[in-house]
């Protein structure tokens, strides 16, 4: 289980440098040789058959050699099976020769495989090369296979796929840690009749039948590929917005999201930096969806329990956005810094409605999310591991087990204090850019992260933060329990404060407050 080792070493600082804390970060949940080998592109060509349940596939892989080896180890999967791989050299060994090599599938862990692949020729630092599979994927937990009547239309099948935390490796063979990035490319070939979309940052139809082709041009980690197919028609939203859902939704979402979306954008980058992806689309999935939203680069996946009509749910949209910047752009190094994507996201969305619907809001959204925070408390205890920024994962442990609100909620506690220490919002503004700026397309861990902040204050380093009793950085990763700062939320009450009079009453306590009463 996931535990905090009381004997960790305090943080240490080094200084500034261009090397990063990350890239000597361990990351358990990964069986690859990542710091031996890294990818910079995949190439998947999937065929996806709904009779079958499967996707016959190939991939290719463009690697590049960091310290020398003679195979190469990715994460895969149970599911996941493998019908041979082969391998191209892209030196003067023979750039023409694609050899078979041969590999193994090992145990790893309950959730995924070591796919051991031999090479013929070792390889040192610098080399260029390809491993290309042929595979067939189908069972796994990255893929989502729905029949019509899970639908909105009733009339046809449909699949999703989710790759967050650790699932990807099910659909296909990868470096599956968000340490490493790469971009990909993708042709997908749907029976007819059946729409195709994915995280891509271009999509381009055909010329073969039923063939979709799409480009992501950015590197990301790999959890962060993902794909749909269904009856699924778009409808344009904004100058770079379309929602794609089922076509008895359409209508429906568009209303939901039409104008909001710009807006966001617009207000996010304001306070972020500019939205380098382009596109962003929405994709409103079908009723049975389990989650809220995934932050899948250029198309959100989101659940269709946000059309409510009255576009007061869509802050929703506003979170997975504000991943662009924090957790896609800038990505925790392993998931058990896992609060840096999602804790800066939650101020970074709390902050930006602040900016539509005003201060209040911010301190609305602050209390709720402490209040939930608090109820995990209640249920696991102040002092369970879990409820530690950090939480040490342990090999085997799935990473999404460890989920739960603390990542969130503390984290954006956090956050906030580093903003309060920074001197307030306008100075905390512009670190946040700078921040973006800075570890764009990189993974970070804390290290990283608070090395900068103490450089862009040095009057904070001057103070010695770090071990300034009470609001040390190391009790704020690494002691679990209440956050040992937040925010004054007392300006806030003006809108909680009725709602919990009317609570109050129901349950017999307190006289209806004048706002509730029918005339």
């Amino acid at each position: 289980m996931a535990d905090v080792d009381a004997k960790r070493p305090k943080l240490q600082f080094a200084g500034s440098s261009e090397k990063l804390y990350s890239d000597s970060a361990e990351d358990v949940a990964s069986a690859a040789n990542f710091r031996q080998v890294k990818v910079n592109n995949y190439h998947l060509d999937l065929d996806v058959e709904f009779k079958t349940k499967t996707i016959r596939a190939s991939a290719v892989l463009d690697l590049e050699c960091l310290q020398p080896c003679a195979e190469v180890i990715l994460d895969s999967h149970a599911t996941l099976t493998i019908h041979g791989v082969r391998v191209t050299y892209k030196d003067d060994r023979n750039t023409s020769d694609q050899r078979p090599v041969t590999f193994d599938t090992r145990p790893f862990t309950s959730y995924g495989a070591a796919l051991h692949v031999s090479l013929p020729s070792a390889v040192k630092p610098g080399d260029e090369f390809q491993l290309e599979f042929s595979y067939t994927a189908g069972e796994g937990p990255a893929m989502c296979w729905l029949e019509p009547m899970q639908t909105a239309g009733k009339k046809q099948p449909y699949l999703f796929t989710i790759g967050q935390s650790v699932l990807n490796r099910s659909m296909f063979p990868c470096i599956d840690t968000p340490a490493i990035k790469s971009t990909y490319t993708a042709q997908v070939k749907v029976p007819a009749g059946l729409t195709a979309v994915m995280s891509a940052s271009s999509r381009m139809e055909g010329p073969e039948p039923n063939t979709t082709h799409f480009t992501m041009e950015h590197p990301i980690p790999a959890y962060l590929i993902a794909l749909a197919v269904g009856d699924i028609a778009s409808a344009e939203i904004g100058p770079r917005s379309k929602v794609w859902t089922e076509p008895s939704v359409l209508d429906k979402a568009k209303a939901e999201f039409e104008g909001v979306v710009e807006e966001y954008i617009k207000v996010a980058e304001g306070l972020f930096g500019p939205y380098v992806w382009g596109q962003y689309d929405i994709l409103v999935m079908p009723p049975s969806f389990p989650y809220g939203g995934m932050e899948n680069p250029c198309l959100t996946f989101v659940t269709p329990c946000l059309l409510v009509g009255d576009k007061s749910l869509t802050d929703v949209v506003m979170h997975e956005l504000c991943h662009s910047w924090f957790g896609n752009l800038v990505t925790n190094a392993n998931w058990s810094e896992f609060w840096l994507n999602e804790g800066f996201t939650r101020f970074a969305q709390n902050y930006a409605m602040s900016k539509v619907l005003g201060p209040q809001f911010f301190l609305l959204k602050v209390a709720t999310g402490l209040s939930a925070f608090n109820r995990q408390l209640g249920d696991i205890g102040q002092n369970h591991p879990l409820n530690c920024l950090r939480v040490k994962i342990e090999k085997g442990v799935d990473p999404d087990d460890t989920y739960n609100e603390t990542p969130y909620e503390k984290g954006c506690a956090f956050v906030s204090y580093l903003q309060h220490c920074a001197g307030g919002d306008e100075k905390f503004d512009q670190f946040l850019k700078a921040y973006i700026s800075k570890f764009k397309y990189r993974s970070v861990v804390a290290e990283d992260m608070l090395e900068f902040y103490l450089d862009y204050f040095p009057h904070l380093r001057e103070q010695d933060l770090r071990n300034k009793p009470g609001y040390e950085f190391e009790r704020w990763l690494n002691t679990p329990g209440w956050p040992p700062f937040v925010a004054d939320l007392s300006p806030g009450q003006q809108l909680t404060g009725p709602a919990e009079q009317l609570a109050a009453h129901w349950a017999g306590e307190e006289v209806i407050p004048p706002c509730f009463k029918m005339n």
